[in-house]
């Protein structure tokens, strides 16, 4: 049988092409890759957005993975714990039935959490797909180290996106900005007044849908500016209008738009969390506690004119582990495609 390959994700929202998260514009990146380098595949799609009812979308999709798998070689789940629990094991059940090598891609870094406070029959889903499963992949080094207990082929698959070719000049002209949901868990209040406290000169915008009890109104006390949502494939262009990217969140996995913000030579200030302690280097980031405005305006003030071209240029470096294109060679390569 030719080596065709049964993706198992979710697409672009069908009505509404702007809802698209972090999880669809990875499994879009893996497609575009097949595309490009022809590679023959079948597609299953896990949005429930693109289907008439949740029910519906659960019975297409099973049905949909019984008349594909027998056509393929290998079968490819990527999603998130509820695609592990609804989805993953009676995909598992057919690929073994049909005797075809499946692998699993768990999108997003807050798994173990979700995993250990399982009831004990969820839990159990968990361990049967890891331990029957060809191959896994995670997003995170942690989540690699701490799933591998269950099976051995169990690798790194990090959040991704593709080189960016750009000139910059390496001048520094203090313009900073957050992209993300506007929430307090993204730490909005502690960069609002922070902005309060820096001299003259600064600039500090934010993107992203209002969120929690955020208004408009709520930042006209402070020296930022909020510029509305942006669209998925205006990131990179917005980033590029930028100096240094602020993320000041209390949780996060492997944000997108730290890779994004690397493609670009964008320097990262952002909290001294798990997943970004892997993401970035002292090189080209400043890491501070959650939580503490004191800090993250001295990471602000540690960034000037003498040391911002070595910081950009690290950040280019840095994102060389993130290039879709080496990371997604290496995934078709460990499942033998």
């Amino acid at each position: 049988m030719k080596n065709i390959f049964l993706l198992i994700g979710p697409r672009k929202n069908i009505t509404n092409p702007e809802r698209t998260g972090g999880v669809i514009v990875l499994f879009e990146d893996l497609i575009s890759y097949c595309n490009t380098h022809a590679i023959e595949y079948l597609i299953v799609d896990t949005n429930k957005e693109n289907y008439k009812n949740k029910l519906a979308a659960y019975m297409i999709i099973l049905f949909s993975i019984i008349v594909k798998t027998p056509k393929v070689a290998h079968v490819s789940l990527h999603g998130t714990a509820n695609d592990f629990l609804l989805v993953a094991p009676f995909a598992l059940i057919v690929s073994k039935i049909f005797r075809k090598s499946f692998s699993l891609r768990k999108f997003a870094g807050n798994f173990i959490e979700l995993f250990e406070n399982y009831a004990a029959i969820k839990k159990k889903i968990i361990i049967y797909i890891l331990k029957q499963a060809s191959y896994n992949f995670f997003e995170t080094k942690y989540l690699v180290n701490y799933f591998k207990q269950y099976n051995q082929n169990t690798y790194w698959f990090p959040n991704v996106r593709a080189k960016q070719y750009v000139f910059t000049d390496n001048i520094y002209r203090k313009k900073l900005l957050f992209i993300g949901a506007v929430s307090e868990e993204k730490g909005i209040e502690v960069l609002c007044h922070t902005s309060n406290l820096l001299s003259d000169g600064y600039e500090i915008d934010i993107y992203g849908g209002l969120c929690d009890h955020y208004t408009q109104a709520y930042f006209s006390s402070y020296k930022v500016k909020y510029k509305g949502t942006l669209k998925p494939e205006n990131v990179i262009n917005t980033l590029k209008q930028y100096d240094i990217l602020l993320l000041p969140s209390f949780r996060e996995g492997y944000p997108g738009v730290i890779v994004e913000a690397l493609s670009v030579g964008l320097p990262i200030i952002a909290t001294n969390l798990k997943g970004i302690k892997e993401m970035v280097d002292e090189q080209s980031s400043v890491l501070i506690d959650p939580d503490s405005v004191e800090q993250l305006r001295e990471a602000i003030e540690s960034v000037h004119d003498m040391n911002y071209a070595q910081k950009s240029a690290a950040a280019k470096k840095q994102f060389e582990q993130f290039d879709s294109e080496l990371q997604t060679k290496l995934f078709f390569k460990r499942i033998g495609l």
